[in-house]
């Protein structure tokens, strides 16, 4: 979400703008409104953020903000002043004077990148809806980039894993609908406190449970090497083990390692569960993993 930041005289709130909202700043009746500075004229400048693209797949991309200048006495972008009627795209950080006396600010782009987990396809729709108006986007799959996890209720999924280990926070649906109609009533953004989702998880249950953006958690699996016997569980787990701050690494029959791999401090090895899906593991791949688990019952490792 781009933000209008003030930089000049008593603190205030930075103005959040949406995207497809042409924003007027001037010295009355507008969006932006600047009193107490005989420079501005009504109709000074107008800000609008809008996406340049249709396909919003890419988590690295932003609404582009641009500026237009109308007034008489100027509006200054990096201390150059703007040609009166164009308009000019900015870039998070830059500083804009509006008018000449101290009336002025900077502009910064804040990361949203929603990933939404186990949300019906309507769930989906308003959450995309809220969050493109947001100036952020919406994936269903967990990246670096991801700034919330959006669940009704939490489950314990690889993305809930991730989320927790990445310091992001989990969110219900709400909280955007809610963060929305804040910046449209220019009101108090909601505490995100309010908007975290029960537990659904019988075996663990719900006390004490922090889903608050904790950065610790980042280096969890520090020093730790967690060694994968199966392709499909190393693809499905490595990235929250990566995430932590930990070393994956999948070994197949071709790569066996010796003994003395096994025992390495701070290597971990993940159990495959062939009892609980013997169907999708072959047969001589079995035999292989059951090697594996009987050396490690041998040097009491497991």
């Amino acid at each position: 979400m781009w933000k209008l930041v003030p930089v000049a005289g008593p603190a205030r709130e930075p103005y959040r703008l949406l995207t497809g909202v042409e924003y007027i700043v001037g010295r009355k009746n507008c969006g932006i409104l600047i009193e107490d500075d005989q420079s501005i004229s009504r109709n000074h400048a107008v800000l609008t953020a809008n996406f340049s693209v249709t396909n919003l797949s890419q988590t690295d991309e932003i609404p582009t903000l641009t500026i237009k200048d109308n007034s008489k006495y100027g509006t200054f972008v990096n201390e150059e002043k703007m040609q009166n009627g164009l308009s000019l795209t900015l870039k998070t950080r830059d500083r804009i004077t509006f008018g000449v006396f101290e009336s002025k600010f900077r502009v910064e782009y804040e990361p949203l990148v929603a990933c939404s987990s186990c949300l019906d396809v309507a769930g989906k729709t308003a959450l995309n809806q809220a969050v493109l108006q947001l100036g952020g986007l919406t994936v269903n799959n967990w990246t670096e980039e991801c700034t919330h996890l959006v669940m009704i209720s939490v489950k314990v999924t690889i993305k809930t894993i991730c989320a927790l280990i990445c310091g992001r926070p989990i969110v219900k649906p709400e909280y955007f609908t809610e963060f929305l109609k804040a910046v449209q009533s220019k009101k108090q953004p909601p505490q995100i406190e309010s908007f975290y989702p029960p537990i659904d998880e019988p075996a663990i249950g719900s006390k004490n449970i922090d889903l608050s953006g904790r950065q610790e958690r980042k280096q969890i699996f520090k020093g730790k090497t967690f060694v994968f016997l199966n392709a499909k569980q190393h693809k499905k787990l490595s990235s929250a083990v990566v995430f932590g701050g930990g070393v994956a690494r999948l070994i197949t029959e071709k790569n066996e390692e010796e003994d003395s791999f096994f025992s390495a401090p701070g290597t971990c090895v993940v159990d495959v569960g062939i009892t609980d899906s013997p169907n999708l593991i072959p047969d001589s791949q079995k035999k292989w993993i059951h090697s594996i688990m009987d050396m490690l019952q041998r040097l009491a490792l497991s």
